[in-house]
């Protein structure tokens, strides 16, 4: 067997999806992926329903992972987003974790009056801005965003007059005020490092930033909670990291299901999350991430939320092409503005959404 690594491995299978030329075993991204859900509607997948390792999926997420009725994909492991803090910071400071977004603004407010960095924010990458709002703030406040997609484009409600997301984007304006100053300066790669040596006291990310924070600072003592909701009823915006498919095309496709069987199974699950930092997707696997244990303790009580549904890409790349003009103090653009573009690009290509996820 021959595994295969390239950049921009996205672009690379999608390339070769059009010349019918997958490799036999694919790793793709979860249902929430615009990607992965193409691959399926084209057929480019294998239907595996069926497979003994299907039924070790945890039981909440077995019907999320199919499509139409069927099964393609294998989940292995789930990401998740939350807020790093410095734990040291904290301790020194006696700043306690906030419950809910009132303390969250409080105790901003208090790191600024003590002259600390609240927040950095590495807005110059776009993705981070967008991630910021959909999954950590968003996410952690609404959970599963399917049925106000499924109300927008049966012309229900609009992104505009949806009342959470006009909301949630406001505190995307105003924890910017907490911020580092000049945020679309600062890149990804370098607001870890910053992070990690101790410019600020916290930060919002995804868990796969994880191993690049301790990469950078092995002795860092760091932490991890879900963006508070107003109410503390917070959520844990989750998302299938890994999945395992099969091309539709594979020469064997008996021995690249025994292959995925046995990635699949509860020894190797473990393994992949044990040093990926992840969660497992499979029963009887189980999590360690003491950097991010009362996010693990959230999904553990079922407070975790299996996002499920991609965006049109047009709807997609248009939300990530032009949220950085929201946090523009002066040449930007109101958040009405920018929800209501969304709405009209989603319109346009809303027949693309119901063929994926309509009744």
């Amino acid at each position: 067997m021959t595994q295969n690594i390239v950049p921009d491995s996205t672009s690379v299978l999608m390339s070769r999806a059009a010349t019918g030329d997958l490799p036999d075993i694919i790793q793709v991204g979860g249902m929430q992926d615009s990607n992965t859900m193409q691959f399926m509607k084209e057929g480019h997948f294998l239907d595996i329903s069926g497979m003994e390792c299907l039924g070790q999926v945890v039981d909440d997420y077995q019907e999320a992972i199919k499509f139409k009725g069927k099964n393609y994909v294998v989940p292995i492991s789930a990401n998740f987003s939350g807020v790093y803090y410095n734990k040291d910071k904290f301790e020194d400071k006696g700043y306690q974790v906030p419950e809910t977004y009132d303390e969250l603004m409080k105790l901003a407010e208090k790191m600024k009056k003590d002259g600390e960095t609240p927040f950095l924010f590495p807005d110059k990458d776009p993705w981070t801005l967008v991630q910021c709002w959909e999954d950590n703030i968003d996410g952690s406040a609404r959970g599963d965003r399917k049925p106000v997609y499924m109300d927008i484009a049966n012309g229900e409600t609009t992104f505009q007059d949806d009342e959470l997301f006009a909301e949630t984007l406001q505190k995307v304006v105003d924890i910017h005020e907490y911020g580092q100053g000049d945020t679309l300066a600062l890149g990804y790669d370098q607001a870890i490092s910053d992070f990690a040596t101790g410019k600020a006291c916290m930060f919002m990310q995804g868990i796969w930033a994880l191993p690049s924070i301790k990469k950078a600072n092995p002795d860092m003592n760091v932490g991890m909670f879900s963006f508070p909701s107003n109410s503390g009823d917070t959520k844990v915006s989750m998302g299938i990291d890994v999945n395992l498919a099969i091309s539709a095309k594979c020469a064997n496709a008996e021995a690249a299901k025994k292959f995925v069987e046995f990635a699949a199974s509860k020894d190797m699950v473990q393994l992949y999350v044990d040093n990926d930092y992840s969660l497992p997707c499979m029963k009887d696997v189980t999590a360690k991430i003491p950097d991010a244990q009362e996010i693990v303790d959230l999904v553990e009580e079922g407070r975790g939320v299996l996002q499920v549904t991609a965006l049109p890409k047009a709807v997609s790349d248009e939300r990530q092409n032009t949220i950085q003009k929201v946090i523009m103090p002066d040449e930007g653009e109101d958040i009405d503005t920018f929800l209501t573009n969304l709405t009209e690009t989603f319109m346009e290509n809303k027949d693309e959404f119901l063929e994926l996820y309509g009744e």
